[in-house]
């Protein structure tokens, strides 16, 4: 009869280390897979930007080298193509137009009554396909409604295509086409660690360190203020650059920096962060250390947060333009023939009669 041998105290089955949250978060493909320091996201875009834009430069040659297509242009209708087509779509104006997008994405999910955490998710895998692809090889207005609906699977918010497609207005094929095409930019990783979880732990635990010091009600605010405040952070390049905790505990400091400040005072310290360092013992240092890498990470973040990438009515109406020219060269010459005819029938006035005026 065999014997089953117990576990020796030293196997992994005994140990005493503690998995924490951050070891879960870093072990997580959010953070494997989405994780750019400013340099390599801002040289990714530029690579997708110009790849881009000599992907559709070779277009426009095969297109100008059609008779059928050119027979009926002039030669500055030909010259003023090449030069839109010249100026492409930077990586500035296609984050641009992503984030004013993205804000759209957010909109219908509050239209929809959606959870908070379906619409981040949402937000989030749309952002994350710009990563992978081109406003040009995808018009953002034909993602919207895709992302919401795989959040909606994602985040386990039942609801089936055909209920989707008629509450939106859209055609369920519309939809459904582009899911394949956003998984694989998602790289097949539909786990999202949002903000909302560290803020819940937040609201509790400062309850437990400061109580009797601060009033419920009025921390009642701070957490509904920070959680708009935060839904806002999918707009932001912040999930790429800082973990959830990191986000939140920034968004807190915004709200309330004072509260905050003593919070993590007590909590990480329990002394006067202003005690000179010859007269901390060895723990104290340690602690000291922790909390100003701490404080620093969060004013990286802060800066992240204040943000704002989305263009204004103009400059996105020109972009939007733009994309749709490389899309269809003949709308940028049905445009531009529109504004020489409007030329033609308003010319500038003499400077005479402007002075008069």
């Amino acid at each position: 009869m065999s014997t089953v041998t117990p576990a020796l105290k030293t196997s992994p089955l005994y140990s005493n280390q503690r998995i924490t949250d951050d070891d879960i978060y870093r072990n997580s493909s959010q953070f494997t897979k989405w994780s750019f320091t400013k340099d390599d996201l801002k040289e990714t875009r530029e690579k997708i930007a110009t790849s881009t834009k000599t992907r559709y430069t070779a277009k426009l040659e095969e297109f100008l080298s059609n008779g059928e297509n050119t027979k009926d242009l002039t030669d500055d209708e030909t010259q003023a193509l090449k030069d839109e087509f010249n100026l492409g779509v930077s990586a500035t104006e296609q984050l641009q137009i992503v984030t004013l997008y993205t804000q759209k994405v957010q909109v219908f999910c509050t239209k929809l009554k959606l959870p908070s955490e379906v619409s981040a998710t949402a937000m989030s895998f749309f952002k994350k396909f710009y990563i992978s692809f081109s406003v040009l090889d995808l018009h953002p207005k034909n993602l919207i409604f895709t992302c919401i609906f795989l959040a909606c699977k994602s985040e386990n918010h039942f609801i089936s295509a055909d209920t989707f497609a008629s509450k939106v207005k859209q055609t369920k094929e519309s939809i459904l086409e582009g899911e394949f095409m956003l998984l694989q930019s998602l790289k097949f990783s539909l786990m999202v660690h949002h903000v909302f979880k560290p803020l819940h732990g937040f609201y509790l635990d400062i309850q437990s360190v400061l109580s009797g010091k601060v009033d419920k009600n009025y921390l009642g605010t701070v957490y509904e203020n920070s959680k708009k405040r935060l839904m806002n952070s999918y707009l932001t390049d912040a999930l790429y650059h800082f973990s959830p905790p990191h986000i939140t505990l920034s968004s807190l400091l915004m709200e309330d920096e004072q509260l905050m400040m003593k919070y993590l005072e007590l909590k990480f310290l329990g002394f006067d962060p202003n005690t000179p360092t010859d007269k901390l013992n060895d723990s104290q240092r340690i602690s000291k250390e922790m909390y100003d890498k701490l404080l620093s990470s969060i004013s990286l973040c802060k800066e992240e947060l204040q943000s704002n990438m989305i263009p204004n009515r103009e400059n996105a109406w020109k972009i939007d333009a733009r994309i749709h020219y490389f899309s269809d060269p003949m709308t940028f010459i049905k445009r531009y023939r529109a504004q020489k005819a409007k030329e033609t029938e308003n010319p500038a006035e003499p400077d005479a009669k402007r002075q008069k005026v």
